[in-house]
């Protein structure tokens, strides 16, 4: 059956209802920075703004990469050997500590996520260009979900370069320190959204139609 863009958008809208409970990885580490950063402020003075900013959210990031290693490591030993995973996990998680740690310009933070979503994003692509599906596969390893791959891997690319965009934009229109409020709730967002297009991807799918 032919669907137009009105009947798609509504499918992918409807998808929102109903959303299941929401982990604490979600909220969390943006509770962290919520309550840290005002906390710095004041403690920091206001001549140290940039450092209060980048503490807050070095804690808050490192909460986040702590909540989310062994789902990281699982991942990747589907892909990699015990000690290549290892070494990649480490690299991933201490890497962009090491960076924030080290300075103290809000910038440098906003511009972490672009970077994330860079690299998630060329993961995938170079899947899809190589007709591969092992990337997906290591986020949705069930049997049932095989099918559906090969437009998840393409899901991903868009779903990564659109957040990318997104997180570019607020560093532009907004100021930093309402930056950190949607950083916060990025993670509820991002979740709700993926939820949304993976769904959309299984009902497309189901009904014939591709990516």
């Amino acid at each position: 059956m032919h669907r137009t863009p009105f009947d798609l958008l509504r499918l992918f809208l409807s998808l929102f209802q109903d959303l299941p409970p929401l982990s604490r990885a979600l909220y969390l580490p943006g509770a962290v920075l919520l309550v840290g950063y005002p906390v710095l402020s004041v403690a920091f003075g206001p001549d140290h703004q940039g450092q209060a900013f980048a503490t807050a959210f070095l804690a808050a990031l490192a909460v986040r990469i702590g909540m989310g290693f062994e789902g990281m490591v699982r991942r990747m030993l589907t892909r990699y050997s015990a000690l290549q995973a290892a070494v990649f996990a480490l690299l991933l998680a201490g890497l962009p500590l090491m960076v924030v740690a080290l300075v103290d310009d809000p910038l440098w933070c906003q511009r972490m996520q672009s970077l994330f979503y860079v690299v998630i994003a060329g993961v995938f692509l170079q899947d899809v260009l190589n007709k591969r599906t092992s990337t997906a596969a290591s986020f949705w390893p069930d049997e049932e979900m095989r099918e559906h791959l090969p437009n998840l891997t393409k899901m991903m690319v868009v779903y990564n370069f659109g957040f990318l965009l997104l997180n570019e934009t607020m560093i532009k229109v907004f100021d930093p320190s309402y930056w950190l409020l949607f950083w916060a709730v990025l993670p509820i967002i991002g979740h709700t959204v993926l939820r949304a297009m993976v769904l959309t991807v299984i009902n497309l799918d189901d009904n014939g139609h591709t990516v």
